[in-house]
């Protein structure tokens, strides 16, 4: 069941890194443009939304419970947007006009929603986060002399006193 949300969790998420990305792409550049400062209310807005973006990419790729279709099912959904810009981008004409969209479509021609995906897309090839973990083992308490057994053994009573010791020097008889 974790793998069908993580499936269309991931359909969800690429359009929202695309717009979330483009809008913030336009409004940067705005910033950038002399219009307007950093340190005023939209360009704290723009960085703040900046962060939250990082943030959530952060969250999708790091936690390794999550199911590996969430990141891969986005990686793949930019992926393809890339490469119906490079191929067809008439196709992309035809896309309605939403917030974010032409800086998206800027920096999809720039070629940075590629190395995205390529990261994205890493956590479908991890063997381990396929499988859900279960705890199917019960814990016991653990004495502290059972925890520190063997771990103050006398190696020296075990190997006798003709053998030298590893790392030191012989020890001289009379």
């Amino acid at each position: 069941m974790r793998h069908v949300v993580g499936f269309l969790a991931g359909l969800i998420l690429a359009p929202v890194v695309l717009l979330g990305s483009g809008w913030a792409f336009a409004r940067v550049s705005g910033l950038g443009g002399g219009e307007t400062a950093f340190l005023s209310t939209s360009g704290l807005i723009t960085l703040a939304g900046l962060f939250g973006l990082a943030l959530l990419m952060a969250l999708v790729l790091v936690p390794p419970r999550l199911t590996p279709l969430l990141p891969g099912v986005t990686g793949l959904s930019l992926a393809g947007f890339t490469a119906v810009n490079v191929l067809r981008p008439e196709v992309l004409d035809r896309l309605p006009g939403v917030p974010g969209l032409e800086g998206a479509l800027t920096l999809t021609g720039l070629g940075l929603y590629l190395p995205l995906a390529l990261a994205l897309l890493i956590p479908m090839f991890v063997a381990h986060r396929w499988r859900q973990e279960t705890d199917t083992y019960e814990e016991t308490p653990v004495t502290p002399d059972e925890y520190f057994d063997g771990l103050y053994e006398d190696e020296e009573e075990e190997r006798g006193e003709s053998q030298p010791r590893r790392g030191g020097r012989r020890r001289r008889t009379a």
